[in-house]
């Protein structure tokens, strides 16, 4: 684990094991990087709260913590591109942009686990794939994070505040 990316005071995963969860370290924080999973809970919920340019924040600011070629750093950059993608169309009406942003998200999410640091992977590609075909389809997507499609706070948006 980098120093620069610990951060013992992040919550163990609400369900599951998730990939970047160790289980065997749970009682001295079990995340590989517990800032990327702060950045991961703030930036889906935020997400969800139809707040997708803060949510394009969380996890932009995560992304500067790895190196190219990482599979963090694929995550945050592929998470950045979701964000964006929605912001496009949502609030520019902006299919086009929609589009190009989203294939540029599946490059990077293409080789992530399943379920990385809690977010269901899976859902977010397929809703990739389908909104190349039906943009329409993102307009009330809720990204899926330990099992649940959870809701904004307002810690969620103080961290973006304090990212952005």
């Amino acid at each position: 684990m980098s120093e620069h990316t610990r951060d013992d005071a992040v919550a163990p995963p609400t369900s599951g094991s998730p990939t970047g969860w160790r289980r065997e370290r749970a009682a001295s924080n079990g995340w590989a990087h517990g800032t990327l999973r702060r950045a991961v809970v703030h930036g889906v919920r935020l997400h969800n709260a139809r707040e997708y340019h803060a949510a394009h924040d969380c996890f932009e600011a995560e992304w500067y913590n790895y190196g190219s070629g990482t599979t963090e750093s694929a995550f945050c950059h592929g998470m950045v591109q979701v964000a964006a993608g929605v912001y496009k169309r949502v609030d520019f009406a902006d299919d086009a942009g929609l589009r190009s942003l989203f294939d540029t998200a599946r490059q990077y999410l293409a080789g992530i686990p399943a379920d990385y640091y809690g977010v269901d992977i899976a859902d977010v590609r397929a809703t990739l794939e389908a909104a190349l075909d039906d943009p329409g389809v993102v307009d009330d997507w809720r990204i899926t994070l330990d099992g649940a499609r959870p809701d904004a706070r307002e810690r969620d948006y103080a961290y973006a505040e304090r990212v952005a």
